[in-house]
């Protein structure tokens, strides 16, 4: 099997270099940007001529460009696939349905070479065409990778649940590395500070859920405390509120500001 790339960046030189480790063979990519390493850079019907599998790993906004410039190549017998969280196949149009998905990694590509080892762990949303699933989870086979079939009008929820488990976890945390330097810790003190209950309370969510894992005053009902926080806050207090009433509502409890 050969598989191509349009698009040189985090995702997809990080799987490639990936699927090449567990033996599929890479025939190149098209980029506008020649950053490829190692790998075959090759114009854009080359490329399509010498792949079975046309993975398109370039920003959402830009996957129906990408297509419009491909869809006037023969692409008989050949798979489409892009990896958008969000977008879905339909936005391959005028395509055979058949042919054409989306997989997306629950991973966080921070660079264009993130380990095989992390990626080998990764889950994946599969969403299209019968045919084309069934070829792109047979890469996922080889790689040993788990992964599941998921409704395309899911895949807006689904993605903003990848949101919530990764770019918001990165939020919250930011708060609480800048209260800490409100309170003088400074530079990478905060950090160093947090990292221990971070690390162990992330570990028990994965292991336990997040029922056993939370602790604090909102599960303990102790509207006191969350008074104090309250008051002290600032702009973060919306937040706190926010992310107190997911506890609450965990536990059913009622929110101790609806009871004043």
């Amino acid at each position: 099997m050969n598989i191509g790339f349009i698009g040189a960046g985090k995702c997809g030189m990080s799987l490639a270099k990936y699927f090449k480790s567990n033996g599929i063979n890479v025939s190149g990519f098209y980029s506008r940007h020649n950053t490829c390493g190692n790998f075959p850079f090759l114009d854009l019907s080359e490329l399509v001529n010498g792949s079975e599998v046309i993975f398109i790993t370039v920003t959402d906004a830009q996957i129906e460009n990408v297509w419009n410039g491909i869809s006037k190549l023969d692409l008989a017998d050949r798979i489409v696939c892009h990896t958008s969280g969000l977008v879905t196949s339909d936005v391959f149009k005028g395509a055979n349905a058949d042919n054409v998905c989306s997989m997306h990694p629950m991973l966080a590509f921070n660079s264009p070479d993130v380990s095989v080892d992390i990626i080998s762990k990764a889950f994946f949303a599969l969403e299209g065409g019968k045919n084309a699933i069934s070829k792109v989870s047979s890469i996922l086979d080889i790689c040993k990778n788990s992964y599941k079939i998921i409704d395309k009008r899911d895949k807006a929820k689904y993605h903003a649940a990848a949101c919530f488990a990764s770019n918001f976890v990165v939020s919250v945390c930011e708060v609480a590395f800048s209260l800490l330097e409100d309170c003088g810790f400074m530079g990478d003190e905060a950090r160093e500070t947090l990292s221990p209950i971070m690390e162990y309370n992330m570990s028990n969510i994965i292991n336990d859920g997040t029922e056993k894992a939370i602790t604090g005053p909102a599960v303990r009902g102790d509207f006191k405390t969350i008074e104090e926080h309250l008051a002290v806050l600032g702009e973060y207090t919306d937040l706190y509120k926010r992310l107190t009433e997911v506890i609450f509502k965990m536990k059913g409890i009622k929110t101790v500001w609806e009871e004043q």
